[in-house]
Parts: C-alpha cells; structure tokens; sequence
C-alpha cells in the first residue's frame, strides 16, 4: 500500500484489515476516477496472497504471486473492465460466479475486481446481488465505482466501503511532474486544476496529446460562441462523459474569466494558457455576463446527469454566450 498517494483514510483502513485479517467477503472502492482504486485494489490483493509477506501491509511484488498479480495473470485473480461506454452485462457476472465458487489454485484466496461497477445492466446487478448474498468462504469481491448512485442500493449494503477523494492540487502537481517526464510547472499546475485532483485522468491528457488539448479547448470555447450557427454545436455528441468533461471545462474557464473581470489574480487560464486565444474570447465579456454563461452550462451538465440526451442538452446552449 506504500505506493497509494494522497489517501491515507483508504490505505490505513486496508493496511489494518491486511494486519489483523479481519477482512470482508466484499469490498467497493467509491470514488472520483484517476485517484488510485484499480492500484489501490490491486496492492490490496496482492498483499493478501503473496508467498512472501512478513510483517508488511504490502506484497513484496518480487514473488511468482505478486508478479502473476501486476500482470492479471493470475489463476486465482477475475478482473473485469468494461470497454468505455459498454455495459457489463450478465454474462460477465456469471463467469464471476462460477470462478469465484471454484476452490483457489495457487493462493488461499480467490478474488473478482469489477471496475466501473456502475455499467452493469439491470439483469447483471441481480445477479451480482445473488453472488453477493451467497459468498464463498474462500473468495472475495471488490467492486470499483466513480458513480455509486447508479449501484442497487442493495449492493452498497452488502459491501465494506473504502471511500477515496481527489487529491489537493499540489499532490496531484507533485504526482504529474514525477511521472510525465519532461512536463514544465506551469502545465502541470493547470492540468492539477483541470483534472480536479485526478492524477490519472491528468497522466491520461498528457499521453493523448496536451498541446492538442489545449488547442480543442480553444475551438470549443470558439464553437459554443457560435451557438446560434448548427455548425457551432458540432462539438455535442453521444459521448456523455466526455461532454460533460468539456462542460466542467468551460466553466472553470468562466471561472477564471470573472475572477480576472474583477480584478483577481492566481487564475488557472494562467497555468499554461497565457497568450493564447483564449485570453481574447473571455475578455469580451463582463462578470454578469459570465455568471448567466455559467449557470446555463450547470444546467446542461445537470441534465446529462439526470440521462437527458445529448443533443437535447445541445438545444439549451443558443443564446448563452450572447
């Protein structure tokens, strides 16, 4: 657990349970995405069947289990991870079931992970709930979720909790600029800010492109200027995570934007956006004109919480920026 950053709650409630062993049959790691429950459930289990642990809340990460473990090779390991924007469906939790009823292998444990435990279909949660009620005694699940609301609530009551926050913006900097290399302090400061704690989803922007991101941020900020043209909203698509990622976006521009209306400094659009377009787009506006920007933007991504399809949302946008 030694590697887990910026969640100390998570890791000493694991390390206590690892050192006493008084452990649950299933656990759900909640939490925003990117600030370490896949590494944190990984550590977890390989702690709990390594050959080679001593006294340590870690696995020595050196033996055949733990190595078997880090590359999900492992007989006694089921991880699961839905492709982005697919459902885990029931045959998925099937195959769970049956591996989880079978006597462990190589290690006194057999352990299923779901990741975005959420995109499972209705029938799938049923039968994860009948799993969950008839746990074998030599098995564990653990489920991970950034959108615990959209779980059975039945589920949640019959999992062990580890909650996990977003990391304070100077440990995710911290975190960027040890593992982008070569990235400047500046981009770091303001992907910390952009990725609202989220050390992977940052990493994540970096490894697609960050100056590509920079400029899409841009276009889009042009683009939604021009709501009133169709052309304008050709950023809107059925992606709902990523229009509302572009939203969260937007409005923290806006937010810079009213702080530097009224004569504020330390803004974010300072952290790796000085001298770019940008600066010119939100200088045309004053602070009311920025509030109302930003009020509507919050009732779009409202809406696409509530499952509001997106090109409905897009309908909501003439007019915002006028």
């Amino acid at each position: 657990m030694r590697d887990i950053k910026g969640q100390g709650n998570a890791v000493r409630y694991l390390s206590n349970s690892i050192r006493s062993g008084d452990l649950s049959k299933s656990y759900l790691f909640s939490g925003p995405e990117g600030v370490g429950r896949a590494l944190s459930a990984k550590a977890f289990i390989k702690a709990l069947i390594c050959r080679e642990r001593s006294s340590s809340e870690d696995g020595c990460s050196v033996c055949p289990a733990c190595k078997k473990a880090d590359a999900l090779t492992h007989p006694d390991i089921t991880w699961i991870k839905p492709e982005k924007n697919k459902a885990i469906k029931i045959e998925e939790i099937r195959a769970v079931r049956d591996a989880l009823s079978l006597k462990p292998f190589e290690s006194p444990l057999g352990v299923c992970v779901i990741e975005d435990a959420h995109c499972m279909t209705v029938a799938a949660s049923n039968a994860l709930l009948k799993v969950l009620e008839e746990p074998n005694e030599s098995s564990m699940l653990v489920l991970i979720t950034s959108k615990r609301e959209l779980l059975l609530s039945t589920i949640i009551s019959r999992c062990s909790e580890v909650r996990f926050n977003a990391l304070p913006i100077a440990e995710t900097k911290r975190i960027i600029e040890e593992k982008a290399e070569g990235i400047n302090g500046k981009d770091a400061e303001m992907l910390a800010y952009f990725s609202q704690g989220s050390p992977g989803r940052a990493l994540e922007i970096i490894s697609e492109g960050l100056e590509e991101k920079k400029k899409d941020i841009i276009s889009i900020m042009a683009m939604v200027e021009k709501a009133d043209d169709p052309a304008g909203l050709d950023w809107i698509h059925e992606d709902k995570d990523a229009i509302m990622e572009d939203i969260d976006m937007l409005i923290m521009f806006l937010r810079d934007a009213v702080v530097g209306a009224e004569g504020g400094s330390g803004m974010m659009i300072d952290k790796g956006f000085k001298d770019t377009a940008m600066y010119g787009f939100l200088s045309g506006y004053n602070a009311d004109n920025i509030y109302k920007m930003t009020e509507r933007l919050i009732e779009m991504r409202n809406a696409l919480v509530s499952n509001v399809n997106p090109k409905m949302v897009a309908q909501m946008l003439p007019g915002t920026f006028q």
